[in-house]
């Protein structure tokens, strides 16, 4: 029986049994874990502050039988006011949902941690819109993944699109694509394209700048999320949540 301390977000929380709880924390320097929170749903357990979701929390805990146990627990950040508004948390979701699936276990993801704590605090503090956190935080985070859409130059020839007149989006061709390279489909909005270009420049604390005026953030999610949904499909369920309340559609890819 090994003791761990780990510093880490709440992005999963699974009911077990009538009073415990699987957690997935996620950590900037171990990546992802899980760990069973023994008693925790009890009222009066030591535990029930800190096995809430995305609670940023210190944890002590142990490991027993091939599982992590949370032995205790103290919360630094509860991100209470996500819970008292629908849209905030259908976008903090979609970050958390979009972490659970796109980081490893086991697995330091400092830049990724750093992006998820700024957005939630954007969306629990900031004067910002959740549909416009949710643009960044995904945009962002598929960058670090390695699946930064092409936009300024053609994902199937190379070419620079930015003085082309006609710019298409092309989910399977990665992004941004020329009509020599995609002659049909939906075309893309190059003001879009420009605002995704923009993002991607900023720094995670330069995040609520982001001010998308409502029509341009339905023109970046018309690209962005099917695109998102072809290497993080386990988002779907919280994209929809969050879709809805947007009034978005997906679209053609």
């Amino acid at each position: 029986m090994a003791d761990t301390a780990l510093r880490g977000m709440v992005i999963r929380t699974v009911d077990y049994r009538d009073n415990d709880r699987i957690l997935t924390l996620f950590t900037a320097e171990q990546g992802r874990i899980d760990a069973k929170a023994r008693g925790c749903r009890r009222t009066t357990s030591p535990l029930l502050a800190c096995t809430q979701p995305f609670v940023y929390g210190d944890y002590q805990l142990f490991y027993h039988k091939n599982k992590y146990i949370i032995d205790q627990g103290e919360v630094l950040e509860s991100f209470y006011p996500l819970r008292e508004d629908v849209a905030r948390y259908a976008a903090a979701s979609l970050c958390a949902a979009a972490c659970l699936e796109g980081v490893q276990e086991q697995q330091s993801s400092p830049e990724v941690f750093s992006l998820l704590y700024h957005c939630l605090s954007y969306l629990t503090y900031g004067d910002v819109e959740p549909g416009d956190m949710a643009v960044c935080f995904l945009l962002r985070f598929l960058s670090l993944l390695g699946f930064r859409p092409a936009i300024t130059h053609c994902a199937g020839c190379g070419r620079d699109l930015r003085q082309d007149a006609i710019v298409r989006f092309s989910v399977e061709r990665g992004g941004a694509v020329c009509t020599a390279c995609s002659p049909i489909g939906r075309a893309a909005d190059k003001t879009a394209l420009e605002a995704m270009r923009r993002i991607l420049l900023l720094e995670d604390d330069q995040l609520a700048r982001v001010k998308l005026k409502p029509a341009l953030r339905k023109e970046v999610f018309s690209c962005l999320l099917p695109y998102a949904l072809e290497y993080l499909p386990g988002i779907r369920k919280t994209a929809d949540m969050l879709l809805g309340l947007e009034s978005v559609s997906l679209g053609q890819s």
